[in-house]
């Protein structure tokens, strides 16, 4: 059988009718065999409770995991308002799943309580962590570190933030028949896989640089030695008082602050604001250092999707020699609300490099975790907003492609 893989997608607005439709689409495209794993998608305009239930009448009791989206991927392109069911069956893969729980308490721990349970020591080898986290609540990157504390810091993660049509509001991650928020969800994939991966981003720097005087885990507090949202006072020409009210969050997915790569001019990691303290401090969703040198940041149409481009070929480049079964490609919400009606061109983009037939599963995420870069940090993931990541996996001998 090998690896068989199954996509549903659906906008029915009924939800349970959605649900079922999409796991019904799956389940025959892998020829009713087992799945070994469901991974969905759903958009917040659903019902998620009504919309699991009508996906579990047609895969019953098989692993899920997943997490809300403004959209799904897949080889049919971006589609929003959907609910989408991605279903791998494989004699040569096993999955392994797990769930951390409010990390808004405590982002590490439940970074570590989700990859410590997904880890069964009688799975091996270990080949590559699938993680969907609430970006909105607590800090992404000590996620993060709590997966490596499990997985070692150079092991491969790839997946991102939940997120919504609104990008603001509440999000939901599921497990099994779960359904759960201000939480983190993972798939441990084990087995005879390879793994090519790629992230790049296309947001470029606008205006002079800027230095983080005044910072603490997640929160700017001073950017200049001046208060930190006056970065964005000072380039919006808005006071402190319509961020408060409009949510900074709102502004930030567009105009997100970019932190310098170590020893590279040209690379940033970008962080967003979810909101401003009553002291003027900007409260991201990821680390920050003091001393770091930062710019505010723009995106370009062209330049996302050259981005998407790079993205693709650094993937390739991973993996040359192997031929590609199916691809995992997360994208940030920005680069769905700058591309809007023109988001089908970077899906375009990434097919005409890795197989226009190759199956495609992902979604528009709030934040990625991927490798930012194999050649300096030797396949250290990192957090990320703006992004694309991708992902892809090949089973069996070298072959020529």
């Amino acid at each position: 059988m090998a690896t068989l893989i199954g996509t549903g997608i659906s906008t029915k607005l009924d939800s349970f009718a959605a649900g079922k439709e999409a796991a019904l689409s799956a389940y025959y495209q892998i020829g009713r065999n087992d799945p070994g794993i469901a991974i969905t998608f759903i958009s917040t305009i659903f019902d998620q409770e009504l919309v699991l239930q009508g996906i579990r009448s047609i895969i019953k009791d098989a692993k899920l995991i997943g997490c809300s989206s403004a959209g799904s991927i897949s080889t049919y392109g971006p589609k929003r308002y959907s609910v989408a069911v991605f279903i791998i069956s494989s004699d040569s893969i096993e999955f392994t799943c797990g769930m951390g729980l409010e990390i808004s308490k405590n982002s590490r721990l439940a970074g570590h309580q989700a990859s410590k349970q997904a880890s069964d020591p009688a799975h091996k080898p270990k080949q590559v962590y699938m993680l969907f986290s609430d970006s909105f609540s607590g800090n992404s990157t000590n996620i993060l570190r709590g997966a490596q504390e499990t997985l070692g810091t150079s092991f491969p993660i790839i997946g991102g933030g939940a997120c919504n049509t609104e990008c603001i509001k509440k999000t939901y991650q599921y497990i099994g028949s779960e359904i759960k928020t201000d939480s983190v969800t993972g798939v441990l994939f084990s087995g005879d896989i390879k793994l090519g991966m790629g992230q790049s981003s296309g947001w470029q720097p606008i205006g002079k640089p800027h230095k983080i005087t005044k910072a603490k885990s997640n929160i700017i507090k001073e950017i200049d030695k001046k208060i930190a949202v006056e970065l964005y006072e000072e380039y919006f020409e808005k006071p402190f008082e319509q961020f408060q009210q409009e949510r900074i969050c709102k502004l930030g997915i567009s105009y997100p602050v970019g932190l310098r790569w170590p020893g590279d001019s040209k690379k940033y990691l970008t962080r967003v604001p979810l909101k401003t303290e009553d002291s003027g401090s900007l409260v991201m969703n990821g680390d920050v250092r003091e001393g770091q040198d930062i710019s505010l940041m723009i995106g370009d149409k062209e330049a996302v999707l050259e981005s998407a481009k790079e993205a693709a070929m650094e993937a390739m480049s991973n993996i040359k020699g192997y031929k590609i079964k199916f691809a995992a490609i997360f994208s940030d919400i920005a680069r769905l609300l700058l591309l809007r009606k023109d988001a089908y061109k970077e899906i375009d983009v990434i097919k005409e490099i890795i197989g226009k037939n190759t199956p495609i599963l992902g979604c528009y995420t709030f934040g990625e975790y991927a490798s930012f870069d194999t050649s300096e940090s030797k396949g250290q993931s990192h957090f990320n907003n703006q992004s694309i990541s991708i992902a892809l996996f090949s089973e069996g001998p070298w072959m020529p492609i």
